[in-house]
């Protein structure tokens, strides 16, 4: 079996995170953001506290006694006692040798070696204007520590038909919306630690319209009567967007629903008899991603060898796109698929590079497409990529588009998929209806050659 794709792992780790739920989809979506350069005053960060600083500083300036710090500062003498405490561990302050005839209860702090360096490199600091550059999530309005490479245009994530996201509020990033609290907690969070914001003075926004690609998690309960939706941001769940999402609207505000599973093809009676179940196949799949996840010695233990006997079981949701996958990166000899429709978030250039690849190494390739004779669910520009690439391998390469199709397969090599899956349109579904899909996968030669006859005699019986 061919690694788990990033959506199918996601369906692994996060299937049971609703009590009583089903998962049911993994959706592309977009995070609307903005791209924000605040001026802020920041200075490079002390290494000491700042009642630390201070002593330091002020018994470099002659002010040697507790009780005189204590009084300039406006704080606890105790508090002053216990730092100097430790400056003294630390090698910082030390007694002043007293003056003859002094009373030895009157004893002045002074700096040590080390206490006078630190105390100049302490000096030395001082505010400087800097700018921050920011990324401004607008679901939760609050700055985020995300990567600014990962932020791509608007205008793109509508092109591959992301649910796009709504924000909080209308309008811009203003300078009352990011503090110099939030900055700093920022860059705790990426690991910077030498820089403190003092003060944010303003902030400047890119117009163009911005947005981070995620997902969503739709899960429903049997019935399909209750729909709930997880946000994954960064691959992990997002407690924050999940609850800007409901007060948003939630699934019903994004047009979301799900629908009854449509009835899956059933096999030949003998084949259906020793058809593995989804349930069991499932299980083998978390076993498989586990491994895969923490790239656990066990994962050769626990993946599925190539069957010396035919292999007959059914085939989830999530586990289409990763065999899909597998035809276009290993097929040998041909690949056959079926499909009503054909989109454009399907038929990406990596698709596109993976088939002709297959194509040069002599796979023989039959795609067909069509549901009415007027349909227009198909994207132009994906059949057109489809029959720019067939019209370069002619002899290699059949690009069919039928009268009518039902049918959903899946031929390579020795293997046959029947399913109520929609091979080349699974994503981009501008519906935003989804719902469980389930098929049948055979591994045998002897099916495999049979089925893939039968289909290209009804490809040639269709084609327009």
């Amino acid at each position: 079996m061919p690694d788990f794709s990033p959506d199918s792992l996601l369906a692994v780790r996060f299937d049971d995170a609703r009590s009583g739920l089903e998962l049911v989809a993994v959706v592309d979506a977009a995070l609307p953001v903005a791209l924000v350069t605040a001026d802020v005053l920041a200075q490079d960060r002390k290494r000491l506290p700042l009642l630390d600083e201070f002593v330091l500083r002020l018994v470099n300036n002659k002010v040697t006694t507790e009780q005189a710090i204590s009084g300039l500062l406006g704080v606890p003498e105790r508090m002053v006692t216990q730092t100097v405490a430790q400056h003294f561990s630390d090698d910082y302050l030390t007694y002043a040798r007293p003056l003859a005839g002094a009373d030895p209860a009157d004893r002045n702090l002074r700096l040590t070696g080390r206490g006078e360096q630190t105390a100049r490199e302490l000096a030395a600091i001082t505010p400087v204007r800097v700018e921050q550059p920011l990324v401004y999530d607008q679901l939760l309005w609050k700055a985020r520590p995300y990567d600014r490479h990962t932020v791509i245009p608007r205008g793109q994530a509508e092109e591959q038909d992301m649910i796009l996201l709504p924000a909080a509020k209308s309008g811009p990033v203003e300078s009352g919306d990011i503090s110099a609290a939030d900055i700093n907690a920022l860059l705790r969070e990426r690991g910077n630690n030498d820089r403190e914001v003092l003060q944010v003075r303003g902030i400047t926004q890119t117009r163009a319209r911005r947005v981070i690609p995620a997902k969503i998690l739709v899960y429903s309960n049997p019935d399909r009567t209750d729909i709930e939706l997880g946000v994954v941001v960064d691959g992990e769940l997002s407690h924050a967007h999940e609850l800007a999402l409901i007060t948003a609207g939630g699934a019903k505000a994004l047009g979301i629903t799900v629908e009854p599973a449509p009835e899956r093809p059933i096999l030949e009676p003998d084949l259906e008899q020793v058809r593995v179940p989804l349930s069991e196949v499932t299980q083998r799949r978390a076993e498989r991603a586990a491994a895969q996840l923490t790239s656990s010695p066990l994962s050769a233990a626990v993946s599925e060898p190539a069957p010396a006997e035919p292999e007959i079981r059914a085939i989830g949701v999530f586990e289409h796109p990763d065999v899909l996958d597998e035809a276009l990166t290993h097929a040998q000899n041909r690949i056959l698929v079926i499909s009503p429709w054909i989109k454009q978030a399907i038929i990406t250039i990596e698709f596109l590079s993976k088939l002709e690849n297959r194509l040069r190494s002599g796979v023989r390739v039959d795609i067909a497409y069509g549901y009415e004779e007027n349909d227009t669910k198909s994207d132009p520009i994906a059949i057109r990529r489809l029959e720019n690439l067939a019209a370069r391998y002619p002899d290699k390469f059949a690009f069919s588009r039928l009268r009518s199709t039902h049918a959903k397969v899946l031929v390579f090599d020795d293997v046959w998929v029947t399913t109520s899956f929609n091979w080349l349109s699974f994503k981009g579904d501008r519906n935003r209806s989804y719902r469980m899909e389930e098929g049948s996968l055979i591994h045998d030669k002897k099916h495999a050659d049979a089925k893939y006859q039968r289909y290209l005699d009804l490809i040639g019986q269709q084609r327009q």
